[in-house]
Order: structure tokens, then C-alpha cells, then sequence
């Protein structure tokens, strides 16, 4: 399946979840929601406020797209494991929901301009309303979500989610300590574990959660998870290749923001071990910086193209997805679901944006 087809395919699950993503998180929030989930208002609802305050900043960053490849995770997931896609449409919004949440609150931190060809959220409505809106949207989806499964099945979800926010936020806060230089050197693995944490634990979220609403054992669920896991890492290697040598026209993001960021990927961390140490002095040096001159940026992805380090960052990738994929195929049955899921995650380690 080449990449457009892919494409196709997720944009097809994205006119799907979006409907979920919307009953979830409303384009306005009504009156009749706010009681539906919160109950009578002891004094006074005022949900223009929540409006102009919450769904208006989410849906702006919602409606400039998105691969929306987590929720299409869940849905194959689910369908792999013999499920109808239509039982599990709501919960698949939820890890779509949670990205997107980070998202305006990670632009914040990085102090970013743009993000998906438009100004970052925070530009647009400040400071206040995107870390507000976005640590709101931690919390909204699953609340509801949460009522409509049994006990059982809501505690394990709830345990869930709480460990993968967690983790979460650990990932965000090696990734901003080493970009702040609080840190100086770090290993592959580390990184690697970084990864596993910030980017693997809404792809671990959204393929467990297919597990759990099926009702599959532990051990299955274990085992899927850490697929999920591994596509999440893979995806952020991607990433990271794409932010120092993709088409910006596609990115939708400032090529060479990592650069400016002073952040630590594969591609830097191998690069400053391979490179010749006056080399790997002069790419320090401009980390250091953390600079807007376009000029130091290009010198910068210059000396990591030269260590070698985009290819060996493709290899590592794919092997990652290959390793997690071999643990799983023996437990689906076959199916197009399955074949699918192969596909998707052959695509997040080969896309151009």
C-alpha cells in the first residue's frame, strides 16, 4: 500500500472519530452537555466562557487536520481483535483528543510559532487560554468516557490512562531538561526511553484501550501494548528526521525547530558521537545557541547529515517495528484489520510528512 493510500485510509477513520472527537469535546458547549456529564448547576452555568475558552482553541488546532493514526490504531486494533468498528468510534477519539491537548501546551513550553501551517494556539489566544485548554482536555474525555463501561472494565481504563499520563509527562520533562541544557550528555537508550514515554504512551493508550473495551486477557493486552509502544518511538524518530530534513511545505512546522530548540534526538546524540570532535564541538556550540539564524540551522543539519546519523536513525526505526511486530502477528488472527495494521505502522517510519 503506498503512502497515499495510507493516507486515504486514515483520512477515511478521521471523518469518523472526528464526530466522536465532537461529542466528546463539543464545537460549543452547551447547557444540555454541561448537565448531561456535570449535573444540575448548583448556581449558574455560563457556557460561553467554556466556548470561547476551551472548544474554540481545541478545534482551531483540530480543524488544520492531522494524521489522526492514534485513533486508527484503536479501530484496527479493535477489529483485529474481533470487534465492530462502530463499538469503539468514542473511545478511539480519546487518544486523539489527549495529542491534540498536548499539543497546544507543548507549543507553549518549546515557545513555537507555528504548527500545522498556522500560528500556534497560544499565538493566537494566549498564554492562559492554551495551557488552560489544554490541561482541561487531559480530563474531559475520559470523565465521560469512563461512564459508559461497566466497573471492571472502568477501573482498568482509569488505571490505564493515569499510567500513561504519567508517563507522559516524565517523557516531556527529559526532553525539556535536555533541551535546557540541564543535562549534558545522554545515551541512545535513554532517548530511546524518552520516546517511549512521551510519544509511546498515547500509542500504548490507544492500543490498550482496544484491549480493554474487548474485554482480551492481560497478557494479550501486555504484549499489543508494547506494540503500540514501539510504533509511538518509531513515529518520534520520524519525527525527528522529518524536523531536520523533510519538505516544510508538508511539515507544518519550522524545519530545523529542533535545532532552535537545543533539543536532543537520535539524530544529535549519534551525530556528536560520531562526528570528528571539532566537528561535534561546532554542532554543540550551535545547540547551545538555541538560534533562529537560518544560516546556523542549515550549518547544523549539515553536520548530523554528514556523521551518518539519518540513516542510522531509518535503520533503528524500522528495526524497532519490526522486532514489536513479530511479538504480536501470531496473536491476531488473520484479517484485513491485521493487514492493516501492518501497513499503518510501515507508513509512520516511511512518511515524507
Amino acid at each position: 500500500m503506498s503512502e497515499q493510500e495510507v493516507l486515504a485510509m486514515l483520512s477515511e477513520y478521521a471523518s469518523m472519530v472526528d464526530s466522536a472527537v465532537e461529542r466528546l469535546a463539543p464545537l460549543e458547549i452547551s447547557l444540555d452537555y454541561l448537565e448531561r456529564y456535570y449535573g444540575r448547576a448548583r448556581y449558574a452555568y455560563e457556557p460561553r466562557a467554556l466556548t470561547e475558552g476551551i472548544s474554540k482553541p481545541f478545534w482551531e488546532l483540530m480543524g488544520r487536520g492531522g494524521k489522526r493514526w492514534r485513533p486508527a490504531l484503536t479501530i484496527l486494533t479493535y477489529e483485529a481483535l474481533g470487534g465492530r468498528r462502530e463499538e469503539i468510534l468514542e473511545f478511539a477519539a480519546l487518544p486523539e483528543i489527549i495529542h491534540n491537548a498536548t499539543l497546544i501546551v507543548d507549543d507553549v513550553e518549546d515557545d513555537s510559532m507555528m504548527r500545522r501551517g498556522g500560528p500556534c494556539i497560544h499565538r493566537i489566544y494566549g498564554l492562559d487560554i492554551a495551557i488552560n485548554a489544554g490541561n482541561a482536555l487531559y480530563y474531559i474525555p475520559v470523565h465521560i468516557l469512563l461512564r459508559k463501561l461497566d466497573g471492571e472494565r472502568a477501573s482498568r481504563l482509569a488505571v490505564l490512562y493515569v499510567e500513561q499520563m504519567v508517563k507522559l509527562s516524565l517523557g516531556q520533562t527529559m526532553d525539556i531538561a535536555w533541551h535546557r541544557g540541564l543535562v549534558d550528555e545522554i545515551t541512545e537508550d535513554q532517548y530511546l526511553q524518552m520516546c517511549a514515554f512521551k510519544t509511546g504512551s498515547m500509542s500504548r493508550l490507544a492500543v490498550e484501550l482496544a484491549c480493554i473495551v474487548a474485554g482480551v486477557g492481560d497478557d494479550v493486552r501486555e504484549k499489543l501494548g508494547d506494540f503500540g509502544e514501539s510504533i509511538g518511538v518509531a513515529f518520534q524518530i520520524q519525527d525527528d528526521l522529518l524536523n531536520l530534513i523533510g519538505d516544510e511545505s508538508k511539515y507544518g512546522k519550522e524545519l530545523g525547530g529542533d535545532i532552535t530548540e537545543g533539543k536532543k534526538t537520535i539524530l544529535t546524540v549519534y551525530a556528536l558521537r560520531h562526528l570528528p570532535r571539532t566537528d561535534a564541538e561546532r554542532l554543540r556550540e550551535i545547540l547551545s545557541m538555541h538560534t533562529r539564524d537560518r544560516a546556523l540551522i542549515a550549518e547544523a543539519i549539515e553536520l548530523v547529515k554528514r556523521s551518518g546519523a539519518d540513516s542510522y536513525a531509518r535503520q533503528v526505526s524500522a528495526r524497532i517495528v519490526a522486532e514489536s511486530w513479530k511479538g504480536i502477528e501470531k496473536l491476531l488472527k488473520p484479517s484485513e484489520a491485521r493487514e492493516k495494521l501492518a501497513m499503518l505502522s510501515n507508513f509512520l517510519i516511511e512518511r515524507s510528512l
